[in-house]
Formats: structure tokens, sequence, C-alpha cells
């Protein structure tokens, strides 16, 4: 006798055994949302369609049909394990030792797992894509994240969609794919909308967004998205995903011409953001604040205090700095050294982060080619400014930076129309 919903766990546990989806499973005989009924014990299959399951997955019919059979203790013994293996990963992860975390939680996730076991193996893969990130894995990473998306979990629960879909914009904006990045932090948005205002996840959504538009030059999206973080920012209860806001809502108001305001948020950030918590963040925020400032503020102290800000961010980065931290700092050095007229030292460090390119998403690249293009007008060279420029342009159009990339088009017409 079939009796649901125990009929639907056994069929979604052996689907995920096998590691098949739920159009897989159906075949041509049903559809895959009458799987996904009868697997959440909406519908209850008659007796051909039950058999049918049953070969689908190559099991006995007495294995869906009665799945207390299967023993609990069983089930408990293999939950245990995998919890206690995945506590091994977080300390291995802990004491440095990522690529061997890494390898760990890839066994955990190549194990076929079951409905019982669905919330640790979610866990799991959670832990290897934020592992990925640290080794700077991107492209594992995005497959890790874009599985987890797929999973039963993460479509049935918002905080996790929504944690996701952040995760993966993320990625995506590292790799230099904007446009990809834009379209996966508005899913995000859209999902965390069920969860409170002040949700961590709702927030994090939304910082992914600002910044997503940011990047592809998006402006009057940027200052929209900002506004309304800037309304709820004092509601926020944690000090660290406060600090994250100013700094975001401050680098909004500097790309839109705001640079009083901008210098105020980015200094509230600096006052929750403390190097004690958390140095790595701290340092970033120390290299992102001055080559704001540096591109965008016009005041004479500017250059002074950006120096400032990135002499701190090198003696932190040089201890807890990933390769792309290094290279985003080494450009803000760039700019810092064109803003003092100094070409040959831009084009020493544009050259250096040119040669570890790898550590940069695409428009990153595209930035540094147009640093290297200033320099080289800077010092007179006009045929190796108007290469620079044009490189810089396309670069900078492959990644979907269309602001920097019409920028760079529009010096390199001024730089040709000058002539000789």
């Amino acid at each position: 006798m079939i009796e649901q919903p125990a009929f639907g766990r056994r069929l979604r546990e052996l689907r995920l055994q096998r590691g098949l989806s739920q159009g897989e499973i159906a075949g041509d005989e049903v559809s895959a949302s009458y799987v996904s009924r009868v697997e959440s014990g909406q519908r209850s299959p008659n007796d051909l369609i039950a058999a049918f399951f049953a070969r689908r997955l190559d099991v006995p019919l007495a294995a869906l049909v009665n799945p207390g059979s299967q023993d609990a203790g069983e089930l408990r013994s293999r939950r245990l394990d995998i919890a206690g293996r995945l506590l091994e990963a977080r300390a291995l992860r802990k004491d440095g030792e990522l690529a061997d975390a890494a390898e760990l939680l890839r066994g955990i996730g190549a194990e076929a797992g079951g409905y019982a076991e669905e919330d640790v193996l979610w866990e799991a893969a959670w832990d290897l894509a934020d592992v990925l990130r640290e080794l700077g894995d991107a492209a594992e990473e995005r497959t890790v994240l874009t599985g987890l998306a797929g999973t039963t979990l993460s479509q049935e629960t918002p905080r996790l969609a929504a944690r996701v879909a952040t995760a993966l914009s993320r990625n995506l904006l590292r790799q230099g794919r904007l446009g990809e990045a834009v379209r996966t932090a508005e899913h995000a948005v859209s999902v965390a909308v069920a969860l409170p205002p002040t949700a961590h996840e709702r927030i994090g959504a939304m910082l992914a967004l600002v910044d997503s538009y940011a990047e592809s030059g998006e402006l009057e999206n940027t200052s929209n998205i900002a506004d309304t973080l800037q309304e709820i920012v004092e509601d926020i209860p944690s000090r660290q995903l406060r600090g994250q806001v100013y700094w975001a809502v401050g680098s909004a108001r500097f790309l839109c011409d705001r640079p009083g305001d901008a210098t105020r948020l980015h200094e509230q950030a600096f006052d929750c953001l403390r190097p004690e918590a958390n140095l790595a963040a701290w340092a970033r925020l120390c290299c992102a604040s001055a080559a704001l400032r540096l591109e965008h503020d016009p005041s004479d102290d500017a250059a002074e205090r950006a120096a400032r800000l990135l002499t701190r961010a090198r003696q932190a980065l040089e201890l807890v700095g990933r390769a792309d931290d290094m290279a985003h700092l080494m450009l803000a050095e760039a700019q810092l050294a064109l803003r003092l007229g100094q070409p040959e030292r831009v084009l020493e460090l544009t050259a250096e982060v040119g040669a570890g390119g790898a550590g940069l998403p695409l428009a990153g690249q595209g930035r540094c080619r147009l640093l290297a293009a200033r320099a080289h007008v800077l010092a007179g060279d006009a045929e190796a400014a108007k290469e620079c420029y044009r490189d810089a342009a396309e670069v900078l159009d492959r990644a979907g930076a269309y602001r920097k990339s019409s920028e760079a088009w529009r010096q390199l017409s001024e730089l040709l129309a000058a002539g000789p």
C-alpha cells in the first residue's frame, strides 16, 4: 500500500542518492512537476506509476513502498559521519589549510546522499564554495554555487536562495561578467523580499546589487539602491554589516559626484569595520576608499589622505591579502602616482599588475590599461597612449563596464583629434 508523505520522501531520497533530477526520473511517462508533487506528498501515485518510478531508480518496488525498511540507526550513523567530517574541514580551514579543507569537502559532496542528509550536505557544499573563494578558484566556486541554487532546500527556503544568489553574483562580478552579476543580484533581491528589511541575507543581496550596478556604470540604479540602504542602515543590528552598508553607500556617492557625503559615509564605515575585528575587510576598505578619493575628490588634501590609507592597506594586505587584493592595491597606488605626476611609477605598477592579470577581473584589467594610457600621455608618449586607450576600451567593452569603456574611447578620440 502506498502511503504519503513517506513514499514521496523515499522517492526523493533515492533520486538524490543517484544524482538525478526530477525531469530525469519523469522520463516520457510523467511530468517533472508531477514528480515534484509526489515527492512533496501532494499526490499519491497508483501502483503502475510507483512501479515505473522503481524501474527508473533501479530498485525493488518494496524499497519505495516500505520506506521504513531502511534502518534508522544507519541513517543516524551516516549523518554523524558527515557532520564529523564537516567539522574537521572547518578546523582545517581555520588553521589555514585551505586546499586540504577543500579536498575533504569535495569528498563529502561526492558521496551519494539522501533526503535525511540533505541539510548537512548543503552546509558542506556552502563551505566548499567559501573555501574555493578564498583559494581564488572562481570557476569551481561558480559550479558549486550553481549546484546549490538547484537544490530543493535552496528552492524552498528564501533565506538560503538569497544567500546562494548573492554569492553567485559576487563570483560573477569578480570574473568580470557584469551583466550576469547584475541579473543574479536582482534575482537575489527579489527572493529576499520575503525576509525582514534588515535580515542579513536581504541586506547582503542589496549590497551585491549596488556593487554590480556601480561596476557596470548604471549610476541611477546605483544611487536608488544606495538611498534605500541609507534609510535603514541605523536599524541593522550587526556592526560589521552596518560598516559594509556605509562603505557601499559612500562609494555610490563618490560615483555620483558627491565627495563630501561620500567621505563622511566612509568615515562611518571605518568606525564600524575595526581592524581588530576583521583586518582583511578593513584593509580592503582603506584601499577602495583611497582609490575613490583619488578619482572623484578634487580637493587639495585628497591625495595626502589617500596616501595614508594606502600605506595602512599595504601593511595589512601583505599579511592577510589575496592575489586580487594586492592587484587592487597596486592599481590604487598607480592612481596616487598619477595624481602626483609620476608617470614612470604608474607604468611600473601597471606593468606588475598586468603581468599577474589573473588576480583581476576583466574590468580591472581594463582599468589597469586605462591608467597606463594616462601615464603615457603624462610622459608625452602619444603613440603608446593611443595603443593603451584602444586596449582599455576593448577590454572594458568585453567586461560590460560600458561607462569606463566610453571614457576610454572618448579620451582616445581626443588624443587622435589633437594630432602630433
